[in-house]
């Protein structure tokens, strides 16, 4: 055992019913993206107006509290405080011309969340509206059904489709991150969670190692690395199902893998005295075909969106350096010139990116890279040690791990002007490793 968590250590190293929109017309306001010294649009969420079944207020407020965070995560909005707000939401009406909209312009919001929930008559109704405030008009409005417990996903969503309403982009919050933690005591273990630290989820729960979490674009499949059985090998869950498959392979070690994005196939990484190479499995663990062959390592692979590439770590230019290359076969083409140790590519949800960590000066950062080679572009900014980039399904933000705040936690950084959101994970242990999933779906 002490032998293979050796090994792992190496391996480490390297790997280191919907409503559309109001029939009022008008230009909108003019989104700025939010960075060092710009401008965030004030926005003002209401609370919901209880129509029957929430008279303590908790549905609406488990709405709006999401709501409020999801927006604030974004970076694009300041949340105006509702200490300031005039009306009271319960009296007021959430309909054009049932509200005063110079209630709103008074305390500077440039939009403005209202809604209602009803839940009497055996099923609960959220209804969501997002207005401009300037212009006096309705932007977009929704409609969720559900129950309690759905509430805040119903939030989630309506964040996503207030940022594709202002941006023309569809916002990241219906998802899930994926991250190996200690916090729950001395050994690495899987856990998922939402964007906004909701709905935290042990997937694992075994004393030993496990690592490299990776989703496919449904989200219903995850695959993981662990020691669990007293060797490596990779576990595909589905997560739906609540079923699990255990992946070796006659060729050696499982160290490491990443699944495809319609969960069909797997490259693994198999290593055999001291050399790994990867090798393109079926989701049983059935071998299609090898895909390196050195006498070095391989390793880290990423499978593109499209499913058609992948992009690895080699060492076989001397130091370890990003690569691609079709998953049907052929040369690889080698991607990262510059820094001697390249390493944990990630595709951009487009394609046309890689993210990855680089070392300088004993320290990792991320950084970004065309797929077809270029100049690479520094994001983060040499604070701790920062590795793990994750993408988030719109392409606007990465997730990683960092130890600029000593412990290793998990942030989200908009790549456009590399300012960091937020710190997604907290507590006494250390948190590496994120995977951002694709969008959970309807």
């Amino acid at each position: 055992m002490k032998r293979l968590l050796q090994g792992c250590a190496l391996v480490c190293a390297i790997v280191l019913a919907v409503f559309g929109q109001a029939a009022a017309q008008g230009t909108g306001i003019t989104m700025t993206i939010a960075g060092p010294g710009g401008q965030l649009s004030p926005i003002a969420v209401s609370g919901l107006k209880n129509l029957g079944g929430d008279d303590d207020h908790r549905i609406g407020n488990a709405f709006v509290s999401t709501l409020s965070r999801d927006l604030e995560l974004s970076g694009y909005f300041r949340l105006l405080d509702p200490h300031a707000y005039i009306e009271d939401p319960q009296t007021s009406g959430f309909e054009l011309g049932q509200f005063n909209f110079a209630d709103w312009r008074s305390i500077n919001a440039d939009f403005l969340v209202k809604g209602s929930v009803n839940g009497s008559g055996g099923g609960l109704k959220v209804t969501a509206y997002l207005y401009d405030v300037s212009q006096q008009r309705r932007v977009m409005g929704k409609n969720y059904s559900g129950d309690p417990a759905d509430v805040p996903r119903m939030a989630r969503r309506f964040a996503d489709a207030i940022l594709e309403a202002v941006s023309g982009q569809k916002g990241p919050f219906d998802s899930k991150l994926a991250f190996v933690s200690t916090g729950g005591g001395r050994f690495k273990e899987v856990y998922t969670q939402s964007i906004d630290g909701q709905d935290l989820f042990k997937l694992t729960g075994n004393p030993t190692i496990n690592l490299f979490p990776s989703f496919d674009r449904s989200s219903n499949h995850l695959l993981y690395l662990s020691y669990k059985s007293m060797e490596p090998a990779l576990y595909l869950v589905n997560l739906k199902a609540q079923t699990e498959t255990k992946i070796t392979s006659t060729h050696g070690r499982v160290i490491g893998g990443t699944l495809s994005p319609d969960a069909e196939q797997i490259v693994a990484a198999i290593e055999r005295g001291g050399i790994t190479n990867l090798f393109l499995l079926t989701r049983d663990g059935a071998e299609i075909r090898q895909l390196t062959d050195t006498s070095g390592i391989n390793v880290s692979p990423a499978i593109s969106p499209d499913g058609e590439r992948m992009a690895f770590t080699s060492d076989r230019s001397g130091t370890p350096q990003i690569y691609l290359m079709n998953l049907s076969g052929g040369s690889p083409k080698r991607i990262t010139y510059s820094g001697d140790y390249n390493t944990t590519p990630a595709f951009s949800p487009k394609g046309d990116k890689l993210a990855y960590q680089s070392r300088e000066s004993g320290r990792f950062d991320i950084w970004t890279i065309p797929v077809g080679g270029g100049d690479p572009t520094q994001v983060t900014d040499g604070n701790g040690s920062n590795e793990y980039p994750s993408w988030s399904p719109d392409g606007r933000y990465l997730a990683f791990s960092s130890t600029r705040a000593h412990n290793s936690r998990i942030y989200i950084m908009m790549v456009g002007n590399r300012k960091i959101i937020s710190a997604l994970t907290e507590g006494n242990g250390n948190d590496s490793c994120p995977a951002w999933s694709g969008w959970l779906g309807e």
